[in-house]
């Protein structure tokens, strides 16, 4: 089994607990993947005017990466963005790209 499979959950809630302590998100929420292709774990948090989801996408033909979403409630039209999407062919490469989407996302939310 590969070792991403394994720690995603552990290392994206190292990272993004911020939401839940900092910004009173409600979360981690784990959702992991059937054994069919693609593969998809998420860890998701939730607060009533916004929501992140970060997801580890396993599919065919090496198409391996991290990415983070937001969405913002509130105003006239909900928001939704893509806070960053990096490849992710190693664990190095994954934890690497949770860091970094882990201070993309702070920059995001401080203009909130």
């Amino acid at each position: 089994m590969d070792i991403r499979l394994k720690t995603f959950v552990a290392e994206a809630t190292t990272r993004m607990n911020f939401l839940r302590d900092e910004l009173g998100c409600i979360g981690p929420e784990a959702h992991h993947p059937s054994d069919s292709y693609p593969l998809v774990i998420s860890v998701q948090y939730r607060r009533r005017d916004l929501a992140v989801e970060v997801f580890l996408l396993l599919a065919y033909a090496g198409e391996e990466y991290v990415a983070t979403r937001l969405s913002l409630a509130g105003g006239s039209k909900p928001r939704e963005q893509e806070v960053g999407s990096h490849t992710a062919h190693t664990a190095y490469a994954m934890r690497r790209a949770l860091d970094r989407q882990a201070e993309a996302l702070r920059d995001a939310l401080r203009d909130v």
